[in-house]
């Protein structure tokens, strides 16, 4: 099944896609254009792509691994994504 499908099925399905800004093994315009090609009901606040300082294991960095974890927690907790930008 497709992203737009399973976004289009469950309506409380929420999407988070974390890239690391200088990642070269996994570009983030990849996933950019992918989330640009879906249907309205997949905008914010449904979905959100977000950057952080670092490469593919972005993760690896005290900040960029807080600032994803706030972004993951505030899904869990509020069934939202943020909408306002990372704190970078």
């Amino acid at each position: 099944m497709e992203l737009r499908q399973i976004l289009a099925t469950d309506a409380k399905m929420r999407v988070l896609v974390g890239h690391g800004l200088f990642d070269l093994a996994m570009p983030y315009f990849g996933s950019k254009m992918v989330l640009d090609q879906l249907a309205a009901y997949a905008s914010a606040p449904r979905i959100r792509l977000v950057f952080f300082p670092g490469g593919h294991m972005f993760h690896s960095r005290n900040p960029s691994r807080q600032a994803f974890r706030t972004e993951v927690e505030t899904m869990i907790r509020y069934g939202r994504v943020l909408i306002e930008p990372a704190a970078n």
